[in-house]
C-alpha cells in the first residue's frame, strides 16, 4: 500500500481535508525522531509553502528552539513512515503517538495562528 492511499484513509478516518506534504517540503523534527524514540508528538501550523507546517518532536526535545533541525518530507518516508501517515492531516491538526496508543486531533487555536 502507498504512503498516498494511507494518508488518504488516515484523513477520512479522522473527517479531515487531504492536505498532503510534497517530498521537497520541510519538517521541523527534534533529536530522537530518526533514531526511532516514542512518544512522538506532532503538530502542523500554518507556514509558507517551502516548509510543510510539521513540527515532530520527542521526549529527547528539551524545549531548545536551536536544537531543532528541517528535513525533506521524502527523509521522514525513509526514517519513519508510520509518522508519514499522518502527514497529509491539514494545519491545525495535531497527533500523540506513544506507542500502543495514538491521540489525534484538530486544534483550532494551532490553525488560526499567522504565517
Amino acid at each position: 500500500m502507498s504512503i498516498e492511499s494511507v494518508q488518504k484513509e488516515c484523513c477520512e478516518h479522522y473527517q479531515a481535508i487531504y492536505s498532503p506534504v510534497e517530498p521537497t517540503q520541510l519538517i521541523t523534527i527534534s533529536r530522537g525522531i530518526y533514531e526511532g524514540s516514542i512518544p512522538v508528538e506532532g503538530v502542523r501550523y500554518p507556514s509558507p509553502h517551502h516548509m510543510s507546517g510539521w513540527w515532530l518532536t520527542t521526549d529527547d526535545y528539551d524545549g531548545n528552539i536551536s536544537s531543532l533541525v528541517t528535513v525533506h518530507f521524502e527523509h521522514i518516508i525513509e526514517k519513519r513512515p508510520e509518522l508519514a501517515i499522518y502527514m497529509a492531516l491539514p494545519f491545525g491538526y495535531r497527533f500523540n503517538l506513544g506507542g500502543e496508543t495514538e491521540h489525534v486531533w484538530f486544534d483550532q487555536e494551532v490553525a488560526n495562528e499567522s504565517i
